[in-house]
């Protein structure tokens, strides 16, 4: 098994800190590179700000502003010394952009957060990883709120 490439979808929560955790470890012993991919979810925009001079393309442009700039001090933040970590700020879907990511960009492996929602919310909310598992073109680790750090 050769994993070169690291695929790490990054929502900056609690979850997806630990997730990049795991992956840092695994790209030392591994000598592997890291993608760190934040989508932004595409925001739905009420009718009304449509006609106004709301202007779409400048709010989107400082989401994804605003993301990389965190990213960036997320990088910093890993401290890696030996592990190469590129970060990317897409808006889009979620499932969608990590699996198209993950293979435009042939990575061998994605390691994932998951929030552990069950019950209702994972009913009405659904589950990113679940559906990235199943359709991902490549492995995929899933690091659950009680894994080990």
């Amino acid at each position: 098994m050769d994993i070169r490439r690291i695929l790490v979808p990054f929502d900056f929560s609690v979850y997806s800190e630990k997730a990049l955790t795991w992956a840092l470890a695994m790209a030392e012993r591994w000598r592997s590179r890291i993608l760190l991919l934040h989508v932004i979810p595409r925001p739905a925009y009420p009718p009304m700000l449509m006609g106004s001079t709301f202007d779409v393309v400048e709010f989107e442009a400082r989401l994804q502003a605003d993301a990389e700039a965190r990213a960036k001090e997320v990088v910093a933040q890993a401290g890696s010394r030996t592990v190469q970590i590129e970060t990317r700020v897409v808006i889009g879907e979620p499932f969608h952009d990590i699996c198209q990511t993950a293979e435009q960009e042939k990575v061998d492996l994605i390691v994932m957060g998951s929030h552990g929602r069950t019950g209702l919310s994972h009913v009405l909310l659904g589950s990113v990883a679940e559906r990235v598992v199943r359709h991902a073109p490549c492995p995929v680790l899933v690091v659950g709120k009680k894994a080990a750090v």
